[in-house]
């Protein structure tokens, strides 16, 4: 089962987008402006992701997230307060990863698990 990680990394994918590239779902509540920027750089640096976002806020992705929990359909959580990740956590809503830049990262920043950073 897939599950969660909140960070924008890119992730094992399972199906292709119709132009042959992966697909990378993300959930984010940081508004369309910032996404599009997001997206642009991203795919330019990953030429085979396919970056689609769900703008949504940090309440609907946690709703979603729970409504989803046997069928994930996103496979990044970018962007909430530390409280909903914090939330998104303790429901068995993420998975844990460890990004390469995790020891910098100030201990108040992130899960004691690796389920999120912020």
């Amino acid at each position: 089962m897939r599950r969660l990680i909140p960070l924008l990394a890119a992730a094992s994918i399972a199906a292709c987008s119709s132009d042959g590239r992966e697909p990378l779902v993300v959930y984010s509540p940081h508004g369309k402006e910032m996404l599009v920027y997001y997206e642009q750089a991203f795919e330019a640096a990953n030429p085979g992701i396919d970056v689609q976002w769900v703008d949504m806020g940090s309440q609907e992705v946690l709703d979603r997230l729970r409504a989803e929990s046997a069928n994930p359909q996103a496979d990044i959580w970018f962007g909430a307060p530390a409280e909903a990740f914090t939330k998104g956590a303790k429901a068995g809503l993420l998975a844990p990863y460890r990004p390469s830049f995790a020891g910098v990262i100030p201990p108040d920043a992130h899960d004691e698990a690796d389920r999120w950073y912020g």
